[in-house]
């Protein structure tokens, strides 16, 4: 059993790179030699999220279906970190009404009914729920320069679980914080069982992978 989840994560995570919008290479990969030189570990301060240049994305699949991956984003509605001399605190606030799904590219078309499926009672329950929050504990350097562990509350349904996951941060020349990192979730865990071989018998190619592929992209302002 844990050898099938590892193989279902593994798919998620190689779906999700080729479904992601953006160029799949980290942030310190993207920078040229003269950003690296810029880039710096974030000075104390309080920094605003820019919602409409940051990205929130996530993915999932049926594991017994050879390319069934749907990937999308859900936007930011608002979003705030602390930085302190020793580590970081903040929240971020997710629309649940803006779930987006791409090209479905099992069932081209179908988008806009499966926005609607997962917007339902069955999954996300949006009319309940209409948004779903992230708040940080705190942010632990790694051996790795500008990458650090962010550990913080992820509720979502009115459920809330502690996650942990490495992401890179750093602050440019001009004072801009970013931040991106990529993790997987149980979805269960929150409450939302449909399709889970965990919950279900005999789903046979209606099975849905218990685990979602997120990752983001963060751009902040100092105030």
């Amino acid at each position: 059993m844990k050898k099938i989840t590892w193989i279902i994560v593994l798919i998620i995570i190689i779906g999700l790179y080729f479904v992601h919008t953006r160029e799949e290479t980290s942030v310190v990969e993207k920078m040229s030699t003269e950003q690296m030189e810029d880039a710096t570990a974030i000075t104390a301060g309080t920094y605003t999220v820019d919602t409409t240049e940051s990205e929130f994305m996530w993915a999932g699949q049926k594991p017994f279906i050879d390319g069934y991956v749907n990937s999308g984003t859900i936007a930011l509605s608002e979003g705030v970190i602390t930085v302190t001399d020793t580590t970081a605190t903040g929240s971020f606030v997710l629309d649940m009404n803006t779930l987006h799904v791409g090209l479905t590219a099992q069932k081209p078309g179908s988008e806009g009914a499966l926005e609607g499926h997962l917007k339902g009672s069955r999954w996300f329950d949006v009319a309940t729920y209409p948004t779903a929050t992230f708040s940080i504990i705190a942010v632990t350097p790694t051996d790795t320069d500008l990458v650090y562990t962010v550990t913080g509350d992820l509720t979502i349904k009115g459920v809330t679980h502690e996650i942990s996951f490495p992401a890179e941060i750093y602050q440019d020349e001009d004072g801009l914080l970013y931040a991106e990192a990529k993790t997987e979730i149980d979805r269960t865990l929150w409450g939302i069982t449909s399709g889970s071989g965990n919950f279900f018998e005999n789903l046979g190619d209606n099975l849905i992978a218990d685990e979602v592929a997120l990752s983001f992209f963060l751009v902040a302002n100092a105030k």
